[in-house]
């Protein structure tokens, strides 16, 4: 450890120089993907592009972690500890040729702190935690959703499935090149018009819950669900549609 921390301080004003290269060079593609963003019309433009934003300017806050890092590596407080000694005291003793004496003050006597032993209070039984009724009716006809890829799959709700309350949508999101997926609602069966649910996601799953959709924030009826996972190089496959009916 002390060879390391030598070396940082020996070598600090290079750690810095090469620091603050690659810290420009993050903070020079964060604002090109702002500019992106904010020059795109097409809104899948515009969700890569936040998403190139958002890795650069987290890549740029760990560099600068790592400067700061190495200059409290470099420049270590170490307390100075100042050692106390009692001073002698010196007893005259009376009568001829009497020499004086110096007999050395005691230290100050340590207390020890004796640990008393406590009962310990017994933990209150915890009580249940009440969780959102999540109610998903079957419908006669319903059966799974039609997906054209296997790795793009909504499991359930199923089509032509009645759900109630917040629900939860289970499926596949697992493509090579991953770089994100999105859950999007629009209403009746052939939507004009997109929302996504939630936020994007950029984690795989795989025959896990996507997302959870709180049908109390739409009217009554139908509505299709759609899945669309895009790769790193902003294509993305045939999306897995659903169609659902809500009802409260």
């Amino acid at each position: 450890m002390e060879r390391v921390l030598g070396f940082i301080a020996e070598y600090q004003w290079g750690i810095y120089a090469v620091l603050g290269l690659i810290l420009i060079f993050y903070i020079r593609r964060a604002l090109v993907a702002r500019r992106d963003g904010a020059r795109s019309i097409f809104r899948l433009e515009q969700e890569q592009a936040r998403a190139r934003y958002g890795r650069s300017a987290t890549m740029a806050a760990i560099v600068l972690l790592c400067m700061v890092a190495v200059f409290v590596a470099s420049n270590p407080l170490v307390p100075t500890a100042v050692e106390t000694t009692p001073e002698p005291t010196a007893t005259v003793t009376s009568g001829p040729l009497a020499a004086p004496t110096l007999t050395p003050t005691p230290p100050p006597a340590t207390i020890t702190p004796t640990a008393t032993a406590t009962q310990p209070r017994p933990t209150p039984p915890a009580r249940p935690s009440a969780t959102p009724e999540v109610v998903i009716t079957n419908t006669p006809g319903v059966r799974p959703a039609a997906c054209p890829d296997p790795n793009i799959r909504i499991l359930s709700p199923g089509m032509n499935q009645v759900v109630t309350g917040n629900f939860p949508i289970r499926g596949t999101a697992n493509l090579d090149n991953f770089e994100y997926y999105k859950i999007e609602i629009g209403q009746g069966r052939d939507p004009a018009q997109w929302t996504v649910v939630g936020q994007l996601h950029y984690s795989p799953v795989s025959g896990g819950v996507l997302e959870t959709l709180n049908s109390g924030a739409y009217p009554p009826g139908t509505y299709t669900l759609r899945l669309v996972v895009v790769d790193r190089t902003g294509n993305y496959p045939a999306p897995c549609l659903v169609t659902i009916t809500v009802q409260r």
